[in-house]
C-alpha cells in the first residue's frame, strides 16, 4: 500500500502543475510538486533512497516533459542531497523550519534549473531566472501548510510509515 501510495502522490505530482495549476499559476509560475515531493521523501528517508528518488523521479520527469534528458535528473538528485543534509542538522517538526528548508531548496533547485537551461542554449534574461526562482519557491513555500502536516504524519505514523517485512 506504502508503494502504490507513493506512485500516486508522483503521477499527481507530474499531472497536477500542467491542469489544475494551470489555472491557479501567477504570471505563469506554478509550483513545482515533484520537487516538492522529493524533498519531503528525502527528508524522511536515508539518504541512498532518497538520492535514489531524486534521480528516478528526476529520469522519468524527463522522459515526461520530452525534452533536455538529464535536467530534473541532476535537479532532483541535488535537491533531495540537499533536503536530507538540511533535515539532519534542522529540527524538520517545527513548521516554520521545514518552510524555510522548503524554500531554500526550492531556490537552489530552481536555479540549477536555469543554469542548465541555459547551458542547453535556452534564452532567458537574468529578470526571467529571478522571477522564476522566487515565484516557484514562493508557490512551494505556501504549499507547506496544506501538504507537510499530513505527509509528515503518514511518514511516521500513517501508510507511508516504512514497516519492515521481518520482524527481529
Amino acid at each position: 500500500m506504502r508503494y502504490f501510495l507513493i506512485a500516486v502522490m508522483f503521477l499527481l505530482s507530474l499531472i497536477l502543475p500542467g491542469t489544475l495549476f494551470h489555472f491557479w499559476s501567477w504570471s505563469g509560475i506554478k509550483p513545482d510538486l515533484l520537487m516538492l515531493l522529493t524533498i519531503y521523501i528525502a527528508m524522511h528517508h536515508k539518504l541512498p533512497s532518497g538520492l535514489l528518488w531524486g534521480l528516478g523521479a528526476g529520469l522519468l520527469e524527463d522522459f515526461y516533459l520530452g525534452r533536455y534528458i538529464g535536467m530534473y535528473t541532476l535537479t532532483l538528485a541535488v535537491v533531495a542531497l540537499l533536503s536530507y543534509w538540511l533535515a539532519e542538522r534542522w529540527y524538520r517538526e517545527n513548521f516554520l523550519i521545514t518552510t524555510l528548508i522548503v524554500l531554500i531548496v526550492t531556490a537552489v533547485g530552481q536555479m540549477l534549473v536555469a543554469f542548465l537551461s541555459l547551458g542547453a542554449g535556452l534564452q532567458w534574461s537574468l529578470a526571467d531566472i529571478g522571477r522564476l526562482v522566487i515565484g516557484v519557491s514562493l508557490y512551494n513555500a505556501i504549499l507547506v501548510p496544506l501538504t507537510y502536516p499530513w505527509i509528515h504524519q503518514s511518514f511516521v505514523r500513517g501508510w507511508l510509515r516504512y514497516r519492515p517485512r521481518y520482524e527481529r
